[in-house]
């Protein structure tokens, strides 16, 4: 017999099931097919790097989901997710998950509505075709955003993860800027991250820490490739970790040798977006607002150009290609979302010449009752080495 080792209890998973449910009976939905990972993950808590590989949550709005996936990972769920065997359907490697999806489907009756997650990575247009193909008599509805809404606040248990994440990452941050000195290979800076960061108890991340030093601190999201740290280059660290799929991030900028002016300009004005935008978050204000903070002092000191983007996202749990939940809300122009409580972002503000030379600097923060919480901590400079 297996035991179970959820990340939550089951009255949170319970708690967040009726949430869901509630929704669906709102938008008149018979079903809710899930695909995404991380909605899997939040709404039964099976999770899995065989993500890769065919998964689906079949919602009812009245009964207990039933979960869809490979034979090879039935081990995964049963341990990881609250689900009974009676709720897992398994299909070979050698059978159409589709028509396995179809059967349990069908479980359930004639659905009239069934939603689906159109925006899903995961979801693909021949897959949601041969769906559709499949359920005749049965609506496919748009979805999307449905179950991702409510990863929008967090809990204290969701909160407490991504705290730990955030000691894993400081740590990370540390090891890197302690490794940088002339001469030493870009590949033993992301050694000292990883080493530190996998110490600390960071597991799987939805990205890989970032480091670009020299020319390639210019560009974004740029990894090492073995070169020779010397002295002129500016390094840029973008470090991630994650516990139970939970995350927090940190960027920071180093520069080996004698600082240029501009590069010394560019750090002050990121800090001082980064800045404005830490003083600005608190309940009540919208997404939009917070963006205006941080991009009006880049935009005032005529640097906009150099910039060109959004000033952060939310942040929690997520399975790679991304670490971010930037498609749930990001901290961009006009946006009207109004951050509550409870919420988590990573603001990234960065200035790049591309292909030249760039800064960054960066915090993750919990909106609180009566502003943030910065739960990063490497201090907000650059470093000289």
């Amino acid at each position: 017999m297996l035991t179970k080792r959820m990340p939550f209890e089951l009255s949170e998973y319970r708690q967040r099931l009726e949430k869901c449910q509630e929704m669906m009976r709102e938008k008149g939905l018979d079903l809710l097919l899930v695909h995404t990972p991380e909605n899997i993950f939040y709404l039964c808590g099976y999770h899995s790097a065989g993500y890769y590989m065919y998964n689906c949550l079949v919602v009812h709005p009245d009964k207990d989901p039933v979960l869809v996936l490979r034979f090879g990972e039935v081990g995964n769920a049963q341990i990881f997710s609250w689900l009974d065997d009676d709720h897992i359907v398994l299909y070979d490697d050698t059978e159409s998950p589709l028509d396995k999806t179809v059967e349990v489907i069908k479980r359930f009756g004639k659905p009239k509505k069934i939603g689906v997650e159109t925006t899903s990575f995961f979801l693909s247009v021949r897959n949601y075709q041969a769906l559709a193909n499949k359920l005749t008599g049965a609506e496919l509805v748009d979805a999307a955003g449905l179950v991702d809404q409510l990863r929008m606040i967090k809990s204290p248990a969701e909160l407490a993860y991504i705290r730990q994440a955030a000691k894993a990452v400081n740590d990370g941050m540390r090891a890197g800027m302690d490794a940088i000195q002339e001469g030493i290979n870009e590949d033993l800076i992301a050694a000292a991250i990883w080493q530190a960061t996998v110490s600390h108890g960071c597991q799987h991340v939805g990205m890989e820490p970032f480091v670009a030093k020299g020319w390639k601190s210019g560009l974004m999201h740029d990894v090492w490739s073995g070169e020779t740290v010397q002295k002129g280059d500016a390094i840029l660290l973008e470090i991630p970790a994650a516990i139970n799929r939970y995350h927090a991030a940190l960027m920071r900028t180093a520069y080996v040798g004698e600082v240029p002016s501009i590069i010394r300009e560019w750090s002050d004005v990121c800090i001082e977006a980064l800045n404005a935008a830490l003083k600005t978050i608190r309940p009540g204000v919208t997404s939009g607002d917070v963006d205006e903070a941080c991009r009006g002092v880049i935009e005032r000191a005529g640097l906009y150009n150099n910039f060109r983007k959004r000033t952060g996202y939310s942040i929690g749990s997520a399975f790679a290609p991304d670490w971010g939940e930037g498609h749930i809300c990001s901290l961009q122009k006009g946006d009207k979302r109004v951050l509550e409580p409870g919420m988590v972002y990573h603001m990234p503000p960065a200035i790049r010449e591309q292909g030249k030379y760039g800064v960054g600097f960066s915090e993750t923060v919990i909106v609180t009752k009566d502003g943030c919480e910065i739960i990063t901590d490497f201090p907000r400079e650059l470093i000289v080495k």
